[in-house]
């Protein structure tokens, strides 16, 4: 049985919203849960940050794997509308061609989003889908 999280769904509607169709809620919902260990990273809780988004502007959020850094936003609200608007840019890379979470995954892959594989952050992505949105599962929604 999945469980999903209301509020960040809810925020994920917001920037599926602002993305546009055909990007669906359920995919980011994935992503950021996959980006930020089901909600629990220190990164998330300290930045308002749920999809390990970066900058080149110096700040006190060094990424530890290259030059940039990780934007601090001053919400959850936030980094939800910056996110859809931020996807718009991998449009050349496919994302308004996605059908499926795999497509979504693979135009952001392609578009140099992630460094991880394919295969283990598609995994990733592939697990919350099961766990939270599959038909064959009873959803439940966290309070």
């Amino acid at each position: 049985m999945g469980r999903v999280n209301e509020y960040v769904f809810c925020l994920a509607e917001r920037a599926a919203e602002i993305a546009g169709t055909p990007i669906k809620a359920e995919w980011i919902y994935c992503q950021w849960a996959h980006e930020t260990g089901q909600f629990t990273s220190e990164l998330m809780q300290s930045n308002h940050n749920l999809g390990g988004l970066c900058q080149v502007e110096e700040n006190d959020s060094a990424q530890p794997d290259g030059d940039l850094y990780y934007i601090n936003f001053a919400s959850y609200e936030a980094c939800a509308e910056y996110f859809g608007y931020y996807l718009r840019i991998y449009r050349e890379d496919g994302i308004y061609e996605a059908e499926t979470l795999a497509d979504y995954v693979r135009a952001l892959k392609h578009g140099g989003y992630f460094g991880d594989t394919m295969e283990h952050y598609l995994a990733g992505t592939n697990m919350v889908f099961e766990e939270c949105f599959s038909a064959e599962k009873e959803v439940t929604v966290d309070d």
